[in-house]
């Protein structure tokens, strides 16, 4: 349902038989067998097991293009030089944007070495304070995080509310930052249902996915539905797509926690390919696209690396026995990081999967790293932002924080910028970790910031979007 606004513009799994297990404590990697064309394809169902592809003809043979009609092979789309369109900034999700800049920060003595009210500095130094210059209650926690686009900010929340909101705002000293959703919102769209995950916007379209298992393709000028996509749904459990799709070449790829990952066409919706990852929650944390390959984790234990045109795996990583869940993976330089559920962050080669490093954690990690400059960044459930060498693992710093660090962190100008399960946003050095501010809000911050034009954009669990900016005193 549409409804237009004034304005323009886990646990508790862990002994879960239903996950599959990989055998013995040590990880494995699989190479797939060289794909000769020859394969007879699975289908996904019930009694497919994990690592299967059903190619989308065989499932919507009325709508899904030709395999022979496809000669494009999708790679990933250039890191985009305005908004923040996509999760942790670009397609293969490492959350930096080298041309981009953060609230304006022009530090000077503080004679009495104290922090700002508004905006905490760690080092005995005042900068231009740091607060909202504006926010607007969306009816709902906001789980997922904010996407910025040609001026707009497109959130959804737990009350299953897409927002469209003109990032114009008050922003005058000494004025109510507070605004309606009705007077902020270009328009709104009723799910029906809880939306956790993050909007992608691309060409434009606003993709959106929800809890009841459906990838909807929404007008991002007016919010009218062009299309909506059920996943499968006949499993046991919850078929939720809990994270945005990375979009390229008109095809969105998309991870469910009924186990699989889709190849959805963006001209109609109809399925492309799927592949069948298992675990009894599925694909829950985002995918990622780098080199013509579509990377995910699942919550059967495994990493995989798929082949973004036919959806055929080209390797899988097993964890140990005990890890069951991934974060979402992000790509760089030819490497593939994410964090484990059992404690730690692993890098592995984005070309065969064999093991690179391992660096174990004090909690587990569900934050999806950022890596920028041979550094990751990354935040454990321990309550603390780490920063490794992307060569070897080796901690560079690590800043203790007040709450579980579920946010996924970004990098722009020398800042990594990461919410807590404590109400914090904070903007920490990316050199040595020092906190240059910290601002508290009403509820915790799993949103991942988006860095755009001098402003952090993130929701809360109040249900509340914020864009925070330098202010004056």
């Amino acid at each position: 349902m549409l409804r237009w606004g004034l304005a323009l513009g886990v646990g508790a799994l862990s002994g879960c038989s239903l996950f599959d297990e990989p055998d013995g404590d040590e990880p494995t990697v699989t190479s797939a067998p060289v794909d000769d064309r020859t394969a007879t394809d699975t289908a996904a169902g019930p009694a497919a097991r994990p690592g299967t592809v059903t190619d989308g003809a065989d499932v919507r043979p009325e709508t899904a293009t030709p395999r022979n009609r496809r000669t494009d092979r999708p790679t990933a789309t250039p890191v985009p030089t305005d908004g923040w369109r996509v999760l942790q900034a670009d397609d293969a999700r490492t959350g930096w944007r080298p041309d981009g800049t953060g609230p304006e920060s022009t530090a000077a003595p503080d004679p009495d070495g104290e922090a700002d009210s508004g905006a905490e500095s760690g080092d005995g130094t005042s900068e231009r304070p740091v607060g909202s210059v504006w926010s607007t209650d969306i009816g709902g926690a906001v789980r997922g995080s904010v996407a910025v686009a040609d001026g707009t900010a497109y959130v959804g929340s737990e009350s299953g509310v897409v927002a469209a909101l003109s990032v114009s705002g008050p922003g005058a000293s000494g004025s109510d930052p507070t605004r309606a959703l009705e007077e902020a919102a270009g328009w709104t769209y009723e799910a029906g249902t809880a939306v956790r995950a993050t909007p992608t916007v691309a060409d434009g379209v606003v993709y959106c996915g929800d809890e009841g298992g459906t990838l909807t393709a929404l007008d991002a000028n007016d919010g009218r539905e062009r299309w909506s996509f059920a996943v499968a749904g006949d499993r046991a459990g919850p078929s939720a797509v809990r994270s945005g799709p990375v979009v390229a070449d008109g095809t969105a790829y998309v991870g469910a926690t009924d186990g699989r990952v889709y190849a959805v066409d963006t001209a109609d919706g109809a399925e492309r390919w799927r592949f069948d990852a298992g675990g009894f929650l599925g694909v829950a944390a985002p995918v990622a696209l780098a080199e013509g390959r579509v990377f995910a984790g699942s919550y059967a234990g495994r990493l995989y690396a798929l082949d973004a045109e036919t959806g055929r795996e080209r390797w899988y990583y097993a964890g140990r026995a005990a890890t069951r869940a991934w974060s979402g993976p992000t790509v760089a330089d030819g490497v593939v990081y994410a964090g484990t559920s059992l404690e730690g962050v692993l890098a592995v080669d984005a070309l065969d999967g064999t093991e690179r490093w391992r660096r174990e954690t004090e909690g587990p990690v569900f934050s999806s790293p950022a890596v920028a400059d041979e550094t990751l960044y990354v935040g454990t459930d321990a309550g603390a932002v780490l920063a490794l060498d992307t060569a070897d693992g080796t901690e560079r710093w690590r800043h203790e924080v007040d709450g579980a660090v579920r946010s996924s962190p970004a990098v722009v100008d020398g800042r990594v910028y990461v919410g807590t399960d404590g109400g914090s946003v904070l903007a920490l050095d990316a050199t040595d970790g020092t906190e240059r501010w910290r601002i508290a809000l009403d509820g915790r911050v799993t949103s991942s910031p988006a860095v755009v034009d001098g402003r952090v954009y993130v929701g809360d669990g109040t249900g509340v979007a914020h864009a925070l900016a330098a202010t004056e005193r």
